[in-house]
């Protein structure tokens, strides 16, 4: 809000309006119809600096059947990928989500009226994949509130719509994708509540899941640079489990996060909050930091 009592201030300033400063320019051949771009920008979720010879084989084996494509990385930290057709840029978008080296490597179309900075990377597709849903609940109506679980954008198999219209059944496994938000959480899982019978864990899992963070569930970086505690659940017995984990991915072995022994990361960090309260290791830690930090200031 604009504060009045300036205006004293610069009752003898020359003051230019911001419409003023506003002006037209001539668009020239390009219109918002024109045909799909053959460039892609493209943000890398890595807090660690790959090389170009990694990044350019990570890519090169995913898009084995392109030729002619081309990359460089911009000023700005985004990278710019040139295809030969724009055919290509656009079977690269259908097929999102990509991974570098582990990392989640957002890929979006580079509008022409849009300056890079304008381009949005806080979205990305990803296939999710559940198992084992028991038939009895395998309806249109229950398979929508179980994608919506992830994200309000999904999209469901079109074989599945007509299964529903010849009044066929599934096979208790849905695959389908969803835009998610890379600084939100993905969603882990749930327990189906079924009356006479044990609750049902519903596990979701995720094809090429990149390095997410443990703690909290983002796909924007990792648990090494995450101040958050740990988001746990706690079993009917009263253990806590991590909630996010190397189960999400597609090609676990673990069918749930509740396996025992808990992962090394998470017993880590279980016993180092319980040496933090002992007096004398928190003294030490802080002792520990500020040495780190006086050694980083010097360097």
């Amino acid at each position: 809000m604009a504060d009045t009592n300036l205006s004293s201030l610069f009752k003898d300033s020359v003051q230019v309006t911001t419409k003023d400063l506003t002006c037209d320019l001539n668009p020239g051949e390009v219109n918002r119809n024109e045909e799909p771009s053959r460039i892609l920008l493209g943000k890398l979720y890595c807090y660690t600096r790959l090389g170009r010879k990694a990044i350019f084989g990570s890519l090169n084996n995913a898009w084995i059947s392109l030729t002619g494509w081309s990359w460089k990385e911009r000023e700005d930290g985004l990278l710019q990928f040139t295809f030969q057709t724009s055919f290509d840029a656009e079977n690269v978008l259908h097929r999102r989500s990509w991974l570098v080296c582990g990392y989640l490597l957002v890929l979006m179309p580079w509008p022409s009226w849009l300056t890079p900075a304008e381009v949005s990377f806080d979205q990305t597709p990803i296939w999710v994949r559940l198992k084992s849903i028991p038939l009895f609940y395998w309806n249109k109506t229950n398979l929508q509130e179980l994608a919506g679980k992830v994200s309000a954008v999904y999209e469901l198999p079109r074989l599945i719509e007509k299964n529903f219209e010849r009044g066929s059944f599934g096979m208790g496994t849905l695959c389908f994708r969803a835009t998610v938000d890379v600084n939100k959480p993905l969603f882990s899982g749930f327990f189906l509540r079924r009356k006479g019978i044990k609750d049902l864990w519903i596990q979701y899992q995720y094809e090429k899941l990149p390095n997410i963070c443990f703690k909290c569930g983002a796909l924007s970086h990792d648990q090494k640079h995450c101040f958050k505690t740990p988001t746990v659940i706690k079993d009917d017995k009263g253990a806590f489990f991590p909630m996010f984990g190397s189960w999400m991915d597609k090609e676990a072995v673990e069918k749930s996060l509740f396996h025992l022994p808990l992962v090394k990361w998470f017993n880590d960090w279980i016993t180092q909050q319980e040496a933090l309260k002992d007096p004398t290791v928190r003294n030490q830690s802080k002792m520990q930091r500020r040495w780190h930090e006086a050694k980083a200031t010097e360097l």
